[in-house]
């Protein structure tokens, strides 16, 4: 697998779920806090940081290669770090920062590797994305703005003296303030994307009718469905449960906005948390061409947090997702111990 992560922000409260979705935030001040704001499109939601002492932050495996793609709103002209890569000792291995002039420049430790010639400007939405692969020779910082790219550095990427990969990717705030969009992570494993994806979108949908399975037991609405088509999540006010081994739900979605590009893949994000001591595992399942895929083991805690199941290629047909392929399946959820 390639595609790690994506966000489009638009399911969950912000601030207040932010460690739902995210391993860990900083907030240093109440005064000017994370909020959402507008996205690119209309309809759809951003991420918005206000203090260059905010961030948040994804920890995954130790890769040597990331790519990290997002839009990107500058409100204002002051100097700020955009992401950062961390290995797993917690020091910084290289970063992307833009100059109150908009000039983008990539560093490693504290050593400026690059600088871009053009700017960013304030006030529009641009697509950024960066490649780094950790070397202590030969490694490849990049970064492209809207599928143009910026700047480029090969040489040494690995400010660490012993290890030559990252494992936690941060988003960073500045004195005026940030917003990101449609961001996704991937890694350089696989046949399958482990390179830029370029200017992606990211579309939410949520369940709006039943699908084939209605095991578990519901609280609030009047069917499993409506219990989980809430536009962010409202955590015990409405929700599905069971204990029983073999249980699922399955749900149709809302059809996606039309796409005519390619669908590099699909996330399935659940809510879940167990209310009792002992192991829980659960397992995301879609549902195509009448068969069942489920996806790897998960153990919730006492505490909510959002799980994620990514399928990069349609599993009935080893190949890319149509989008007449997604609005036909159904996605939901099975205790498997």
């Amino acid at each position: 697998m390639a595609l790690r992560f994506i966000d489009g922000f638009e399911h969950y409260t912000i601030p207040a779920d932010l460690s739902q979705k995210w391993t860990s935030y900083n907030q240093a001040t109440t005064s000017t806090p994370f909020g959402s704001t507008t996205g690119r499109r209309a309809d759809s939601n951003a991420l918005r940081i206000r203090n260059d002492q905010d961030w948040v932050s994804i920890t995954l495996d130790n890769q040597s290669t990331w790519i990290v793609g997002f839009a990107m709103y500058l409100f204002g002209n002051e100097t700020g770090d955009v992401v950062r890569f961390f290995d797993n000792e917690n020091a910084t291995q290289c970063y992307v920062s833009v100059t109150s002039g908009g000039i983008i420049q990539l560093y490693r430790g504290t050593t400026l590797l690059a600088s871009s010639s053009n700017a960013i400007p304030n006030g529009s939405w641009n697509f950024i994305e960066t490649r780094l692969s950790i070397a202590n020779s030969g490694g490849v910082f990049e970064v492209r703005v809207n599928e143009q790219v910026w700047l480029s550095f090969t040489g040494d990427t690995q400010q660490s003296t012993t290890l030559s990969t990252a494992n936690r990717i941060l988003l960073y705030g500045r004195d005026v303030h940030v917003a990101y969009d449609d961001l996704y992570i991937c890694d350089g494993t696989g046949s399958t994307n482990n390179t830029y994806l370029g200017d992606v979108r990211i579309d939410t949908v949520r369940p709006n009718a039943p699908g084939a399975s209605a095991n578990f037991s519901r609280q609030g609405g009047a069917a499993n469905w409506e219990n989980v088509d809430d536009t962010l999540t409202d955590a015990d006010s409405s929700y599905n449960f069971s204990n029983t081994v073999g249980h699922k739900d399955c749900f149709d979605c809302a059809n996606l906005p039309s796409i005519t590009g390619t669908i590099f893949g699909l996330q399935v994000s659940l809510a879940a948390r167990k209310d009792d001591a002992g192991s829980r595992i659960l397992r995301v399942l879609t549902r195509v061409a009448s068969t069942d895929y489920e996806g790897g083991d998960l153990a919730p805690g006492t505490d909510y947090r959002f799980f994620r199941q990514i399928w990069e290629q349609n599993p009935n047909t080893a190949a890319a997702w149509t989008e007449t392929q997604i609005n036909a399946a159904e996605f939901g959820y099975k205790v498997q111990a």
